[in-house]
């Protein structure tokens, strides 16, 4: 077994194993100097007679004093105790529970999945619902942004509309020229006589006078009137027919905007059955 000192023990021990030294020289020192001062300061009156069994050969020499011993040298420190090691931790064992108590707690982690899963899915929904909220606000934005451009092009669209009148309003309040409007009503004329039966009206092709209601398609808006008639009734009425059979009429184009607005008016014709 080995026994273990402490640095404080080990300090006692030199101490005590030079005082030791110094005591054995000490007393070397003493002996020597005691045996050098009697064999000076001899007693003249004491005479001592030494025996020998043998004479020596010769004189012995005195003995060397011994040299002082070596310090000893000083004991290996102590290797360090080793550090006692944590204890390890050890975990308890988890109480065992009984079937009703694993029933209740698996049924509690049940209900905190559950209310996860629900929370989730709330969050989930939320998410959606603002998603589709900024989708509709979008569409809701470009639907706006397309009425207001709609609006503005009808706008754009009456504007233009209102100038083109205007000029046509002003064009057509100028003078109207006759040759043009005379043009168009003898086309009327030609096209209406073209449909008449000449045999249904009397020998002296007498001059009828027809009011009509002209559409800007050159149809005509209603019925037209005999504002003055043959006198014969079926040659009246083969005239009508001749007209409503006779539509649609040639109107002049934009370039005569006064004339075409002339036809366009309530208009007269004058009429002859056999020309």
């Amino acid at each position: 077994m080995k026994i273990v000192h402490s640095p404080q023990d080990q300090v006692f021990r030199r101490r005590a194993a030079i005082l030791s030294v110094l005591m054995h020289i000490a007393l070397f020192l003493i002996m020597v100097f005691m045996i050098d001062w009697k064999a000076v300061h001899v007693n003249p009156s004491v005479m001592e007679a030494t025996l020998w069994d043998s004479l020596p050969s010769k004189t012995q020499p005195k003995p060397a004093p011994e040299p002082p011993k070596p310090e000893p040298p000083p004991p290996p420190e102590p290797e360090p105790e080793p550090k006692p090691k944590p204890p390890e931790k050890v975990t308890p064992p988890e109480p065992q529970l009984n079937k009703a108590e694993q029933d209740a707690e698996i049924a509690l982690k049940k209900l905190e999945d559950e209310k996860k899963r629900k929370v989730e899915e709330e969050k989930k929904k939320e998410e959606e619902k603002k998603k589709q909220e900024e989708k509709l606000k979008k569409i809701q934005e470009a639907l706006r942004k397309e009425e207001e451009e709609e609006k503005l092009k009808k706008v754009q669209d009456a504007m233009r509309q209102q100038d083109m009148e205007s000029q046509k309003a002003a064009a057509s309040s100028g003078p109207v020229d006759p040759s043009v409007l005379g043009y168009y009503t003898g086309l009327m004329t030609r096209k209406i006589r073209s449909n008449v039966n000449p045999g249904l009206c009397p020998v002296s092709n007498p001059e009828l006078l027809v009011d009509l209601q002209l559409t800007v398609t050159g149809d005509i808006a209603g019925m037209p009137k005999l504002a003055k008639g043959s006198g014969d009734a079926v040659c009246d009425d083969a005239v009508l027919r001749a007209v409503l059979a006779a539509k649609p009429f040639d109107l002049p184009g934009e370039d005569h905007p006064a004339e075409r607005k002339k036809l366009l008016e309530q208009i007269r014709v004058k009429f002859k059955p056999r020309g």
